[in-house]
Formats: structure tokens, sequence, C-alpha cells
């Protein structure tokens, strides 16, 4: 598992519906953080996603 922002769980989200997202600190709190798993595409689209690449190539 891979630590992920929000805005990275949510663009995850669009392109991978499936993909496993875990979210600790379930309840109302300011101290959770978001857990990806590693796949191959997932985390080939996370690496164009951080270095600006843009998302449309991710596939």
């Amino acid at each position: 598992m891979i630590a992920i922002t929000k805005d990275e769980k949510t663009a995850i989200n669009k392109r991978f519906p499936r993909a496993h997202i875990v979210r600790t600190m379930k309840q109302k709190s300011k101290r959770h953080r978001y857990y990806c798993e590693e796949t191959e595409h997932v985390m080939s689209f996370l690496e164009d996603l951080r270095n600006g690449r843009g998302v449309e190539r991710a596939t």
C-alpha cells in the first residue's frame, strides 16, 4: 500500500473505479490518511499524475 493525497484518490477513483483505496481513522477526524493498492496500472497512472505528464496517457 502506498500513501496518496485526497486529490490523487479522486483521480484514481475516476480512472479505476475498482481500485482498492482505504482511509485510516474512519471517524470524523483530521488525522486520516489514504492508502492505495500498488498494482501496475495504478502505479503508472499515479507516477504520471505526480510528474505532471497529464492523465490522458495512462491506461
